[in-house]
């Protein structure tokens, strides 16, 4: 089958719109209609090579798709024909992670064999160009407009939900409420500190909100702060030009003047780092997911006592099939607004999108397919 994807030929060279062959369904394997996929950060880092990790190209980027089920291979479960899927991070389900049921810390998934590969499940490639090799992206590559992945990478939703937005939930979303939903738990009225007013952090504290928590929401982006108020957040920091103690005061002095039992870490920025850290309350404790080259563990260790708890989570510590689900729910019940964060592209404007993203022009680009 003949489909159009955008390859990435090598990396920090420009995305470029291509015809590829596509293989059939596999056994435990999934033929997608793509309706629409999120831009993700990830995406233009891997594209740029800024987190130095070298990968196998040409490849098709994209990984927060959602789209329509086409047909399925022998022995597939879980979906059918028809079924309306977002498309997620794969996992085994064999190793011993996931046999405890801790997908996101499945073995070959954090080693990098799973997503950082380039290959699929049978260690091939589900697109070709010319008979050659086209690699894919956590085995999902949702910057074209069909794909095949295996089951374990796709959830079903309800089909009253509109695809057009629903990508995003497999990946930002999806780790910041998860990082409060099943790992910081908190109770109601306990202060919890969002720094970034990105998808993830905005997921965080609107799951934070739901939870009954007090949130806080940190952010140079004024933007990006009236949105985080608009859709709940008690308090906005806006910490452009703060010195390191500015932020720390400015945070402690707006939950009741004692600082944060929880903290939601997501920019990688270290003064922003410190501050938020050394601000909370003793037993407080942190969930850092924007780990980048360059930080000291210094920076989290010298600035908590040991009475704090730091957790370096992955994907929000949750399985894809517990927590699209409850987002979604409070999404119905207006509590969880993703889609107000969400700027429309045609397929073939997804280079804009992505410049629009890394500049800050808009919060989560998403380019649809029809």
């Amino acid at each position: 089958m003949k489909i159009k994807a955008s390859v990435l030929e090598e990396q920090k060279s420009q995305l470029r719109f291509q015809m590829l062959d596509l293989i059939e369904s596999r056994a435990k394997e999934v033929r997608i209609k793509m309706v629409g996929s999120g831009v993700c950060h990830t995406d233009i880092a891997h594209a740029k090579n800024e987190f130095n990790m070298k990968l196998n190209t040409p490849i098709v980027l994209g990984h927060e798709g959602a789209g329509i089920v086409e047909s399925i291979g022998p022995g597939v479960t879980k979906v059918k024909v028809g079924d309306h899927v977002i498309i997620s991070n794969p996992y085994c389900g064999v190793c011993d992670e996931c046999m405890k049921g801790e997908q996101w810390y499945c073995e070959p998934g954090t080693d990098g064999s799973l997503h950082l590969s380039g290959l699929d499940y049978y260690g091939t490639t589900p697109f070709t160009r010319r008979g050659r090799p086209v690699h894919t992206l956590f085995q999902q590559s949702s910057f074209a407009e069909m794909i095949v992945v295996h089951e374990n990478t796709v959830t079903k939703i309800d089909p009253d939900i509109d695809l057009k937005y629903a990508g995003p939930l497999s990946c930002g979303l999806r780790t910041g409420a998860g990082y409060v939903y099943n790992l910081l738990k908190p109770r109601p009225a306990d202060w919890v500190c969002v720094t970034g007013a990105g998808p993830v952090g905005l997921g965080a504290m609107w799951m934070a909100r739901a939870m009954g928590a007090k949130t806080i929401v940190l952010d140079i982006n004024q933007s990006r702060l009236d949105m985080a108020k608009e859709t709940g957040a008690d308090v906005i920091i806006n910490s452009d030009g703060m010195s390191e103690g500015e932020m720390y005061a400015a945070i402690r002095a707006a939950a009741d003047g004692k600082g944060t039992h929880f903290l939601v870490e997501t920019t990688g920025v270290e003064s922003v780092i410190k501050a938020s850290m050394k601000q909370m309350r003793g037993g407080g404790q942190c969930a850092e997911g924007a780990v980048v080259g360059g930080i000291s563990f210094d920076s989290y260790t010298n600035d908590c006592n040991d009475a704090h708890t730091i957790t370096f989570g992955r994907m929000g510590n949750v399985a894809n099939e517990i927590i699209i689900p409850v987002m979604l729910d409070l999404y119905r019940r207006g509590m969880f607004p993703f889609d107000k964060l969400i700027t429309f592209y045609p397929f073939e404007h997804l280079q804009q999108a992505m410049d629009d993203s890394e500049t800050g022009r808009v919060i989560k680009p998403v380019v649809l397919f029809d």
